[in-house]
């Protein structure tokens, strides 16, 4: 198997397990959760030595019986009163259903049930938190838009808040795993929903779409309406496709005060063609990957014209323009990531007019070198938050 082949996006150079480099990097985005309780690496090699390199089946099927077990644990534990373990098999429960929906087509009859399993282990597990984790409904023309805010208590006192917003594939509940938990810890409101295009807000019609601004300023719309929000530190955070949306957002919503783009992806469509040319375009697992963002944007892979459609939409306005980005900024990226990506991170550091900017590029010695860090989560945290505590002090 060529291994530069079996990657849709470069994103790491590392080798946990497997020689398929996409199976690979979501192998160690899934065990990269044990740090904020959503997996134990034990289980998740366990499951890994029941797969075939490169095989949609088997990585699914391995998922899906390590998920049904944790869950077993977690309501035997809450029937037996253990609400700490309960809670804990929860949250692993919550990632084992996720782990196959990378590698599954949207329209698998089996796609929807696991993201609803995995939304019900997650909620579990939230009522079991002390203040328990509350979901909410942003408002969002005539739809809403699903979603989290994690607080450090109930007193109502006014916080600085943390806004997430994941990429292409991710699911609100991701971003508890990926951040949520450490910004409660500090002292952070962290709020994240699912934007148009993901989670499972395609099935309702809300596609990923260009002007990523007008789902931005519906979700600061919402967070200045909470009580608990102080108006004048709300930052935002976006990993992967997010650091795209969080950039073009910020250069319409004042009301931003400081940012971090992980990474600092300026020109999304640009950055996503360069890194196509090497694909194999006979990898099964890339086709499946690939159809579900086609599902994500509303379009399929055979649909010419409808793809010509959107493509000239991302042409024209997924774009950001780092000159008009008036909040202070932080760019990030792993040095293991696409040479376009580490470039347009760079050019988007140099072009940020605020002097409270900073760029971080993490390489692998320091750990954290690969995409959204999910090789070393705490690292990612202390980043952001000393840098978020300085920017607000």
């Amino acid at each position: 198997m060529d291994d530069d082949l079996t990657a849709i996006a470069k994103r790491s150079t590392q080798k946990l397990v497997f020689d398929h480099k996409d199976m690979d990097y979501y192998l160690s985005w899934i065990i990269g959760r044990e740090e904020t309780g959503g997996s134990l690496k034990e289980e998740c090699l366990e499951a890994a030595s029941r797969m075939i390199d490169g095989d949609c089946v088997s990585w699914q099927a391995a998922w899906i019986e390590l998920a049904k077990r944790v869950e077993s644990e977690a309501a035997e534990a809450l029937h037996d009163g253990n609400k700490e373990q309960a809670r804990s098999s929860y949250l692993r429960a919550c990632t084992y259903f996720r782990a196959p929906l990378f590698i599954m087509d949207a329209q698998d009859v089996q796609f929807e049930s696991l993201s609803q399993k995995m939304r019900f282990c997650f909620e579990q597990a939230s009522q079991l938190f002390e203040p328990t984790i509350e979901s909410i409904q942003v408002p969002f023309g005539d739809a809403t838009l699903y979603g989290y805010i994690w607080k450090p208590d109930d007193t109502g006192i006014k916080r600085p808040t943390l806004i997430v917003i994941g990429g292409i594939e991710t699911f609100a509940e991701d971003c508890y795993f990926m951040i949520g938990s450490k910004g409660m810890e500090v002292g952070y409101n962290v709020i994240t929903v699912d934007l148009p295009g993901q989670g499972m807000n395609p099935k309702q019609g809300l596609f990923l779409e260009a002007r990523s601004e007008i789902p931005i300023k519906a979700v600061v719309d919402y967070v200045v309406s909470r009580k608990e929000v102080d108006t004048e530190k709300i930052a935002f955070y976006g990993f992967s496709w997010g650091g795209h949306i969080v950039l073009r957002g910020a250069q319409y919503e004042p009301r931003i005060k400081a940012l971090i783009a992980n990474p600092a992806t300026t020109n999304i469509f640009a950055s996503a063609l360069a890194q196509q040319k090497g694909h194999s375009k006979d990898d099964p697992i890339g086709r499946i990957v690939f159809e579900q963002v086609a599902w994500r944007f509303g379009v399929q892979l055979g649909q010419t014209f409808k793809r010509l459609v959107k493509g000239i939409g991302f042409l024209r306005f997924a774009k950001s323009n780092p000159k008009k980005i008036k909040c202070p900024t932080m760019c990030m990226a792993g040095d293991s990531e696409a040479k376009i990506t580490l470039t347009q991170t760079r050019k988007c550091f140099e072009q940020l007019p605020n002097p409270k900017k900073r760029m971080e590029i993490l390489t692998e010695e320091q750990g954290g070198s690969a995409h959204c860090q999910v090789d070393n989560l705490p690292l990612l945290h202390q980043l952001i938050f000393s840098w978020l505590s300085q920017v607000f002090e």
